[in-house]
């Protein structure tokens, strides 16, 4: 075959290939589309009842999941709440420390992230969480079908924000504005959690002194 020829033929080929990456970007954002779209009309936000201890999940353990852990974390004990509070990743090795991005519009949002450290997702971090909270949809359905015994006690968290889109994106490779909105997103979703949480817990003890008989009156 002349080089011309085998140019027309590396040319056709190469246009098929991008043709094709271009019909499977297409199905993806479909596909993704329509999970979403599901995730938001099905998903239910009443979470499981007592919530003793949450875990925070995304990628890398290095951006969203450490803000997350660090402010709930800090209203926790504004509250006097005995609740634990940790994070981990789905795609991590243990001990790299946060973004700085994120360590600083942690500090400037008041809480400190200096010694965080990575921790990878296992079994029984999942096992002895009663709050699992990821922050995409992607990821709750791969968390769920790695730990499908806990499948119960998966949320994603951005279904607790009242603005915005279900998933709380990756700043990694962002700008300092996008750390800034990313934390701002997880703050206000972190806000409702709690708030459910603890409005469940008074419900609760309110059920729970309502069904203790009543004194009776001393002869």
């Amino acid at each position: 075959m002349s080089d011309a020829g085998s140019a027309g033929v590396r040319s056709t080929v190469g246009l098929y290939f991008h043709a094709l990456r271009a019909a499977a970007g297409h199905v993806y954002r479909r596909l993704k589309f329509l999970r979403l779209a599901y995730e938001q009309v099905t998903a239910s936000k009443v979470l499981p009842h007592p919530v003793r201890s949450v875990l925070f999940v995304c990628k890398g353990n290095v951006c969203r999941s450490p803000l997350a852990e660090a402010y709930f974390a800090a209203q926790v004990r504004k509250q006097g709440l005995a609740i634990s509070v940790s994070s981990a990743g789905i795609e991590t090795t243990a001990g790299k420390p946060a973004h700085p991005l994120a360590q600083e519009v942690a500090r400037q949002g008041g809480i400190l992230l200096a010694r965080h450290a990575t921790t990878p997702l296992f079994q029984d971090l999942m096992q002895r969480s009663d709050l699992v909270l990821v922050m995409e949809v992607a990821q709750k359905d791969r968390v769920a079908k790695l730990y499908p015994r806990e499948r119960h006690k998966i949320f994603v968290l951005g279904r607790f924000c009242k603005k915005g889109p279900l998933d709380i994106d990756d700043p990694y490779s962002g700008t300092p504005e996008d750390f800034r909105l990313c934390f701002e997103r997880i703050r206000e979703s972190c806000d409702q959690v709690l708030r459910q949480i603890v409005e469940r817990s008074k419900a609760q003890a309110a059920n729970a002194d309502a069904a203790q008989p009543s004194a009776r009156p001393a002869n």
